[in-house]
């Protein structure tokens, strides 16, 4: 209420100021204190130096001054200034384009004084219209102010909670990073002799392997040898392996002296150099190849017609049978490790697992850290108001989009039909002192830039997020009110009235 009163006495005064000039000649278009500017008395001086002009050129409608101030009440000069006194309510300036263009500007009606256009004085229900909003004003921004009151308790007390636990975790750190060490020494005197038992258990193990695999290939060159020795001689000749059923029985002579080494023979010391390149072709996929039926020969079918009869496949000769196909419970498992090994595994475990735990501590209270650092460093305002509103998230929605803003963190824009949200940028910094937020780098646009929003705020008496417009591609601008920039009652927007 008092600023309600101080503005009636500016009103008041004002209004005794124009009746008390009204004896002098009052030149249109002039403010009150710029009326000693325009002396009829003398020659006009143009306010640039440019030049000087006869008195009666002042609002003649023809601009002499490149400044336009010979001409404060008309339309004549591009760059002049028309000021509407508004008594009652707000004084103000317009271009002198605006002068007698037919349209009502100065509450007054002071701008349209040689135009068809009859304007009424509007300015004493304008004022009181002023007032009722200055004064719903005054109520939010004190309503407001007392919440960032609050917000500045809130952001000091954060501040002080937040660099007491980062030097907590100073000392914490040091001291798990110490015993993290100890503990990595542990681990790694007790895989020591793990390492070395097991290695011992396996090397013994893989030759335990071989042995047995070098035995099992020894018996099955044996059996193969057997196999192939028709005339059972102890010998084995390139007729043998031409006539025998395994191999290729049409193979040429040539082709069964190389397998022998271009031998016509080989004795069972001879065989075995040669077995390795044998193999792969008396076996068919590790397998003997699949031999007649008994009683039946090579070339018959089961209905018992002979299509080829040859002098070999009339003898009856023995067959080395196919292995059997392995099972798991078939094959040979590696033996479990002694109890004197078990016990160096058990050490080494328990080493492990105590050093994963330091370890997963220090990593989390690392994390802890730079996340209170990452906050510790952001600007909240002059006196830490916007802390509270940290992570804090706020929406908007149009016709097509919603839009949302978390403080301090990103801006983001999803379609009301459905559909991923569109990133518009991350928090970047501030912009005209506390008055905008600039948060950048979001979804780059198709062949444009990366998407950013520019958040202008002002006082309100709680927090939302009023509009949001594109005023350029792939650049938003939002309207966010916010108690965090409520000044005092004493700072309020005053009237203001000329003397």
């Amino acid at each position: 209420m008092e600023k309600i009163f101080l503005y009636s006495v500016v009103l008041a005064f004002a209004t005794l100021n124009i009746e008390t000039s009204a004896t002098g000649e009052i030149v249109r278009g002039v403010s009150l204190k710029e009326q000693a500017l325009y002396n009829p008395a003398q020659d006009f001086a143009c306010f640039d130096g440019s030049k000087t002009i006869p008195f009666q050129s002042v609002n003649d409608d023809y601009c002499d001054c490149v400044d336009g101030s010979d001409e404060p009440g008309t339309s004549a000069c591009p760059d002049g200034k028309f000021y509407c006194q508004n008594l009652g309510h707000k004084a103000i300036y317009l271009q002198s384009s605006r002068v007698n263009d037919g349209i009502c500007d100065c509450c007054d009606g002071s701008d349209e004084y040689d135009s068809p256009v009859a304007c009424f004085n509007q300015c004493e229900q304008q004022g009181k219209e002023e007032q009722v909003r200055l004064q719903q004003e005054q109520i939010e921004q004190n309503a407001g102010f007392e919440v960032r009151k609050g917000y500045i308790q809130t952001g000091a007390d954060k501040k002080r909670e937040k660099k007491a636990r980062s030097e907590t975790l100073d000392q914490l750190l040091e001291e798990r990073r110490t015993k993290l060490e100890e503990l990595k020494a542990i681990k790694e005197a007790a895989e020591a002799p793990e390492k070395e038992a097991k290695e011992k258990h396996d090397n013994a193990w893989n030759e335990q392997e071989a042995a047995r695999k070098a035995e099992e290939e020894k018996q099955e060159m044996i059996q193969a040898f057997g196999v192939l020795d028709l005339d059972k001689n102890g010998w084995i000749s390139f007729a043998e392996l031409m006539a025998h059923p395994n191999l290729n029985t049409d193979m040429p002579e040539n082709d069964a002296k190389d397998i022998l080494g271009g031998e016509a023979l080989v004795d069972a010391e001879g065989f075995e150099k040669i077995w390795i390149s044998l193999k792969g072709r008396y076996l068919k996929d590790g397998r003997p190849k699949e031999q007649p039926a008994e009683g039946q020969t090579e070339g018959e079918d089961e209905a018992g017609t002979s299509e080829t009869t040859s002098e070999a496949s009339t003898n009856e000769e023995p067959v080395v049978p196919a292995p059997e196909e392995s099972t798991p419970s078939d094959e040979v498992k590696k033996p479990d490790y002694d109890e004197a090994t078990r016990v160096l595994i058990e050490a080494a475990d328990t080493a492990r697992q105590n050093f994963d735990e330091a370890e997963k501590e220090v990593r989390g209270l690392e994390s802890e850290q730079t996340t209170l650092n990452d906050y510790l460093k952001i600007d909240f305002g002059s006196e830490d108001e916007f802390a509270a509103l940290k992570g804090e998230c706020f929406e908007f929605s149009d016709r097509e989009y919603t839009y949302k803003i978390c403080l301090f963190d990103r801006v983001t824009q999803r379609q009301k039909s459905g559909g991923s949200e569109t990133d518009l940028g991350n928090w970047g910094h501030w912009e005209d002192g506390y008055r905008a937020m600039k948060y950048e780098g979001g979804q780059s646009c198709w062949n444009g830039p990366a998407r950013s929003a520019l958040v202008r705020m002002s006082c309100g008496q709680s927090n939302e997020l009023l509009s949001v417009v594109e005023p350029s591609r792939c650049e938003y601008e939002m309207e966010f009110k916010t108690p965090a920039l409520c000044s005092s009652a004493d700072s309020a927007t005053k009237p203001h009235t000329e003397l």
